[in-house]
């Protein structure tokens, strides 16, 4: 059982964190940036999962990182190595994706699952794949590595179209392929201004020589570097908040307390209208269960009472009868995409309908949570876990139902050329 006495055992660093139960088996491993308000968090949170987890837990172990990052890695080869029954993530074989720079005679730029001691050189972890694949794209642009496995007796199209300096016909010197190699290691280690200081050198060169061509190639190429370490940057800063990885959990409690609701909010249900000036109005509702997406319980309604005309007010009360007359399953808090209006608009049928559950809704101009016994909003502490929960569950209620009119117009537009 995790009392006060372990917590104030637990060192305030970065690291990872393994529990075990009487048998001295590993139950959770877990990474924080400080172990011991996480491991506070853990004690606190009365979900069934997590109330389980710190009953059996006897023993805690830490292990302190340097950074993030090599917490992340550690933490994920301890679950694959021990699979904790508790853990769920990472148990599937998958590791966070890198990128490698191959040790080759003519080194490739790839993504790999896995870091091996192969001599080859690697940049990582990234959390967020698709803005790995981003910046690798953005990579092969301007630095024209070769990306096939096989040498070839003849350039292919990526030569020609300049994506490739064909090292496989010897088109290109040695060493000014490795400088190229280099140049990319140096970006990926974000190194940006030592390359920046010699293409600008470079140029100067040329320039002095009067070879204006050159010096204009490479003008371009500093520009291009300096616009691709910007993204660089934007996508470094948004795989630090993954790596940071929000703990959906905090956000739940943090808002039973924000917004005083009588029990933990374990699973939510928001609400938003989508329409083209009245035509094809639908509705969508998506569920958040522990903090996290539920898709599986996604639902989304086409709007029949209000075809034709513009009326969110209305369209609210249809979907929220549909979903909650005579329900058998109810939520433990539902969120209306809107202001009082559209919180009013639900409250008149969902009390009706006898269903006691707490409604909210969440204000996009200023993120303003309007609740049932108050005409004043709350706002959520900036950056706190609470509005970051609220704003996803908004967002993603959104996007469902801006899918679903879209497929409606698209459908309605094919009947129409036919």
């Amino acid at each position: 059982m995790i009392d006060d006495e372990i917590i104030k055992a637990m060192p305030e660093t970065t690291g990872v964190y393994i529990m075990r139960d009487g048998d001295g088996e590993i139950i959770y491993v877990g990474k924080a940036l400080n172990i011991r308000t996480r491991i506070r968090q853990h004690a606190a949170d009365k979900s069934i999962k997590e109330r389980l987890l710190t009953e059996h837990t006897v023993a805690i172990e830490t292990i302190n990182t340097g950074t993030e990052v090599e917490a992340l890695l550690l933490e994920c080869e301890l679950i694959k190595k021990h699979q904790p029954r508790y853990n769920v993530s990472l148990k599937d074989g998958k590791n966070y994706p890198c990128i490698k720079l191959t040790n080759e005679q003519y080194p490739r730029a790839c993504v790999v699952r896995r870091i091996i001691d192969d001599g080859s050189r690697y940049f990582g972890p990234y959390t967020n794949a698709s803005a790995m694949h981003e910046s690798l794209k953005l990579i092969r642009k301007i630095f024209p590595l070769r990306t096939c496995k096989r040498f070839h007796k003849r350039p292919c199209l990526e030569f020609h179209i300049k994506r490739c300096l064909a090292p496989c016909v010897n088109a290109v010197d040695p060493q000014q392929y490795n400088e190229l190699v280099d140049a990319v290691a140096l970006f990926l280690d974000g190194q940006t201004d030592r390359i920046e200081n010699d293409l600008t050198s470079k140029m100067i060169a040329a320039a002095d020589q009067l070879d204006f061509e050159r010096a204009a190639q490479l003008r371009d190429k500093l520009f291009a570097i300096k616009k691709l370490a910007e993204i660089q940057r934007i996508i470094n800063a948004r795989n630090a908040v993954d790596i940071e990885q929000r703990d959906p959990t905090v956000g739940v409690n943090e808002l039973q307390r924000y917004l005083n609701l009588p029990y933990r909010p374990t699973r939510m249900e928001c609400f938003d209208i989508s329409h083209n000036q009245g035509s094809e109005t639908v509705a969508s509702m998506v569920v958040f269960v522990d903090g996290e997406p539920d898709k599986r319980s996604y639902r989304r309604f086409k709007i029949r009472s209000t075809e034709g005309k513009p009326d969110d007010f209305a369209s609210m009360r249809e979907v929220t009868y549909r979903r909650y007359h005579d329900a058998d399953r109810l939520p433990d808090l539902i969120v209306i995409d809107g202001g009082l209006g559209q919180l009013s608009s639900a409250l008149e049928v969902i009390r009706a309908e006898h269903v006691e559950v707490p409604v909210v809704a969440l204000a996009k101009q200023f993120e303003l949570v309007y609740v049932e016994s108050s005409s004043e909003p709350i706002e959520l502490p900036r950056g706190s876990e609470a509005l970051h929960l609220m704003q996803r569950i908004r967002d993603e209620a959104h996007r469902f139902a801006i899918t679903y009119h879209r497929l409606l117009r698209w459908k309605r537009n094919l009947r129409s050329k036919k």
